[in-house]
């Protein structure tokens, strides 16, 4: 008939990946499977959008383990894992669970080279991450010494002398070895950050400005260019406006400002101490650096503001409903190398100070296998939500997810 309007179908065949189905069975998502879709965790999410409906349509996607969908969801990104969701679940499909799961799949999977990424993060893998960082720290060490690197530079003088703490392990040789992993750190982490960016563009890509809808109530929200969307992003993360939008993460708020900005700090006194011997503006330092010394203070307050926040965050996940796997397993493992990094650090200061040999010697050792270890997986590991994260929130605001 005339009247009759044709209309096309595309048939799309979807190819089920039973490992991620796997995967997200083992890191914390056991109850998947009993998801019914009452959409009860949309509901009840303050973050979740009308036209995007997290994590329900996470839950349906992992129960039929379509990846393709799920690396370029920007919805996982969003979620903070207050617990809203799988508190009210009716069926204890721990949708919040699933959502971690799934954000940790997203790491191992743009992550370089991808085996070791899912070895990182499993268990049995740590004793060997700890031995592996004591070899290549040891190892190091020797070859430096060996090399006469070492007695060149104990041997230099002038106005801005940097002693090093153990003659056996000199700044040279620690900034060489950790400048190293760094850079190894940036380049995993850009390289996933690269493909992440690119699928979350296929999946969701930015709305075009159209006058149509952006003078009307409902539609589309007016696209964002990248420049606004980064600051709104970065306004975002400085506040962790997020949390407060969560029924339950109000305390969580405080917890993460103290982690975060307390890694800042160390991060920011260990950069100064390594360029100090370089840096004009000093005369006649000492190091190690007197207790006063207003960077040694800072450093101080920094880890106290991390042994806080972490011990804080523990306490709040011993009160949360028990999650298994190896979504427990990374956060135990982030936290206990920021707690394990921050208090030998601390032991190290105090038995310096009371020249106790050679157990400061022996600490310091672990202080730093410690941070050799943590930087090694560190694009594996959970700390990794900062670069994946950050780029969602930015696409969350380029496509007016963000936009509230």
């Amino acid at each position: 008939m005339s009247g009759d309007t044709a209309t096309t179908t595309t048939t799309r065949r979807l190819t089920p990946d039973r490992e991620l189905v796997a995967a997200v069975l083992a890191s914390g998502g056991e109850d998947l499977r009993k998801c019914m879709q009452c959409a009860t965790c949309s509901a009840v999410c303050e973050l979740a959008d009308a036209k995007n409906p997290g994590p329900r349509k996470e839950m349906l996607w992992a129960q039929w383990g379509l990846r393709d969908r799920l690396m370029g969801d920007v919805d996982p990104w969003l979620c903070h894992q207050c617990g809203d969701c799988t508190l009210r679940c009716p069926r204890g499909a721990r949708p919040g669970d699933v959502m971690a799961a799934l954000r940790r799949e997203c790491v191992i999977h743009y992550a370089a080279p991808h085996a070791f990424g899912r070895w990182v993060n499993q268990p049995r893998s740590l004793v060997w991450i700890a031995l592996g960082a004591a070899g290549v720290l040891a190892a190091a060490a020797v070859a430096w010494q060996a090399s006469g690197v070492a007695n060149v530079e104990l041997a230099m003088a002038g106005p801005r002398t940097v002693f090093p703490f153990w003659t056996w392990l000199p700044h040279w040789l620690l900034g060489t070895v950790f400048a190293l992993l760094l850079a190894f750190d940036v380049a995993v982490l850009a390289r996933g950050a690269r493909r992440f960016w690119r699928d979350m563009n296929t999946a969701s890509p930015s709305p075009q400005p159209s006058p149509r809808v952006a003078g009307r109530g409902g539609g589309l929200p007016p696209a964002r260019g990248l420049g606004a969307s980064w600051r709104a992003a970065f306004r975002r993360i400085v506040w962790h406006e997020d949390f407060g939008l969560c029924a339950q993460s109000h305390a969580r708020r405080t917890s993460h400002l103290l982690v975060v900005y307390g890694m800042l700090a160390l991060w920011l006194t260990s950069l100064w101490v390594v360029t100090a011997r370089w840096n004009p503006l000093l005369e006649g330092l000492v190091y190690p650096l007197g207790f006063w010394n207003p960077w040694k203070l800072l450093a101080n307050l920094a880890g106290l503001s991390v042994v806080l926040g972490a011990t804080l965050m523990l306490v709040e996940r011993g009160e949360r409903p028990a999650t298994a796997g190896a979504t427990r397993y990374a956060d135990g493992a982030l936290l206990g190398f920021l707690l394990t990094i921050v208090l030998t650090g601390f032991a190290t200061e105090l038995l310096h100070f009371l020249r106790v040999e050679p157990l400061r010697y022996a600490v310091y050792a672990v202080h730093l296998v410690s941070v050799f270890a943590f930087l090694w997986v560190l694009p594996y590991s959970k700390l990794a939500h900062a670069v994946y994260r950050t780029l969602a929130l930015v696409h969350a605001e380029r496509i007016g997810r963000g936009q509230r």
